[in-house]
């Protein structure tokens, strides 16, 4: 077993016993991380996995409006542009990515917003609201699920992605004290495993 695997090993619980800590990461650091492409292996083959899944759960609502909050550069939204949805909204902190997202996937149906997930505020609500591969990175994974909850259309769903690692079992424990699961889905690459769940407030 490598540094990392017992790393990992060790952090959930750890997390268990201090409590869930975010990865707290500045909007000046996201820019400059995209600016660097540091997050360019998101988009490798042995990524996608947790993208299908997202993506095959959207293919079978078929909603007409959808949400990702903490878009980056636009990476499942490129996935979903072959999906019959009239309007797209992306949204994330960094600048940099929602400027990226914008040129390169942009139209009259997609649009990017550059908004902190703690304040912004929909126009419409949306028949899904996907967080993928954000949470671990919100102090209240909990409060940010019920915020954008009130923002789903009667009969909408939220769906939440995340890849393996202690924080994200933690929040995972969090969010499964105070949600229903309709369906989950895990698929493990080479990469590692990601485990993605359609979630209901109680």
């Amino acid at each position: 077993m490598n540094a990392t695997a017992i790393k990992e090993a060790l952090a959930f619980p750890l997390f268990k016993l201090i409590g869930y800590r975010p990865h707290r990461v500045s909007a000046e650091t996201w820019d400059r991380q995209y600016r660097t492409g540091h997050w360019d292996f998101l988009s490798r083959l042995d990524n996608l996995g947790g993208l299908l899944t997202v993506f095959g759960y959207c293919q079978y609502l078929s909603p007409d409006t959808i949400l990702d909050v903490g878009c980056g550069e636009g990476l499942l939204a490129d996935k979903l542009k072959v999906l019959p949805y009239r309007q797209f909204v992306g949204v994330d902190i960094s600048s940099t990515a929602i400027t990226n997202a914008q040129r390169l996937l942009g139209d009259a149906r997609t649009a990017f917003v550059a908004a902190d997930a703690h304040d912004f505020v929909p126009e419409t609500p949306f028949a899904v609201i996907i967080f993928n591969q954000c949470l671990y990175y919100m102090p209240d994974p909990v409060g940010m699920i019920r915020r954008y909850a009130a923002f789903l259309k009667p009969s909408g769903r939220i769906i939440v992605s995340l890849c393996d690692a202690g924080r994200s079992r933690a929040v995972w424990s969090l969010i499964l004290d105070h949600f229903d699961v309709e369906d989950s889905i895990t698929v493990i690459q080479s990469s590692g495993r990601t485990t993605t769940r359609i979630v209901r407030p109680r």
